[in-house]
């Protein structure tokens, strides 16, 4: 099966996870479709180089200070193919500490699961990955129970959506053309480059069928977008391959859209989808970016936390780190 053509609906299809769970996916990739950025053809930027899209990256992320949006996250194993599916929403932004450093928060609110045929949509669904620029945060609503992990030293700062190095998979946001070049080989291919379904793919056939409709749906989803392709430069990386989507806005922004990894020591794919509308600079989503543990006294939460080990003495925390957080959901 080819798993690099993925989406909400025709993955509710390919594992039968029934009528509701069919319904909500269709309801979102229908949502997601009608308020999807069209850009008329003519007024959509030209580009003919990978360093051109990533200056126009750079400009876009300038003044970028917060964005909501809706979020799928798709996991799909390479050894037996087994599939997870999240969906819910994800918020972030930056700001400037006490001493002047850029601070960057992010929180995903997760509130539906497939794994497997088994949809959910209630306490065990729910979900919460949250950076407050210091702790990694996740609040497993259904466990009560609450994991904290601090990934960066006081003092120190990380890009929570650095490529390659943050606690979540890629959503390149305020990224330097410069340091992304250093780390990897960056391509400019054309926006369907892995999404167009096998030629081979016989449609008589219903799990053929089936791939070629998944295919045909992600094309439709990532329609109009600027596609890049990153190979590490280093054989350490953590991923063999990172692809990047962006569609731009009625001005001609480019906005992230959707990203595909593999990981390098599993080959599991990762498939990020940014579900629109995306809504750029509006209030920081407190309620999403906030952890907290309601207080109830009769069903308490379960609340674990982990430190770094203490740097060494030669090193004292200041400036910015390449700290290398692994936890990730």
């Amino acid at each position: 099966m080819r798993t690099d053509a993925l989406t909400p609906l025709t993955l509710c299809l390919l594992l039968a996870a029934g009528p509701s769970a069919c319904a909500q996916q269709r309801d979102l990739a229908v949502a997601a479709s009608e308020t999807a950025i069209v850009q008329p053809a003519q007024q959509t930027p030209t580009y003919t180089s990978a360093e051109q899209v990533l200056s126009a990256l750079e400009s876009a992320d300038e003044d970028l200070t917060t964005f909501t949006s809706g979020i799928a996250y798709t996991t799909i194993k390479d050894l037996g193919g087994a599939l997870t599916r999240r969906t819910g929403q994800i918020a972030y932004d930056t700001n400037e500490s006490a001493d002047g450093a850029q601070q960057r928060r992010f929180a995903v609110h997760f509130t539906t699961l497939l794994r497997g045929d088994r949809y959910l949509e209630d306490d065990r669904a729910l979900q919460t990955i949250a950076f407050d620029g210091r702790w990694l945060w996740e609040k497993l609503h259904s466990e009560r129970q609450i994991n904290k992990r601090e990934i960066v030293r006081l003092g120190e700062t990380i890009d929570p959506f650095e490529l390659g190095d943050g606690p979540f998979p890629p959503l390149p946001i305020g990224q330097q053309k410069d340091d992304i070049l250093r780390r990897y080989q960056v391509q400019l291919v054309p926006w369907d480059q892995s999404l167009t379904p096998d030629p081979e793919l016989d449609p008589s056939y219903p799990d053929e069928k089936r791939e070629i409709d998944m295919a045909e749906s992600l094309l439709e989803f990532a329609e109009g977008s600027v596609q890049l392709r990153l190979i590490p430069r280093a054989d350490d990386g953590r991923f063999a391959e990172i692809r990047l989507w962006y569609k731009p806005d009625e001005t001609g922004r480019l906005l992230p859209r959707m990203s595909r990894t593999v990981d390098a020591s599993s080959n599991d794919i990762s498939i990020v989808q940014l579900m629109h509308p995306l809504t750029i600079n509006g209030p920081a989503r407190e309620d999403l970016l906030t952890i907290k543990a309601d207080d109830d006294p009769e069903n308490p939460w379960n609340i674990t936390e982990t430190r770094l080990p203490p740097p060494p003495a030669s090193r004292q925390p200041a400036g910015t780190t390449r700290t290398t957080p692994r936890d990730r959901p």
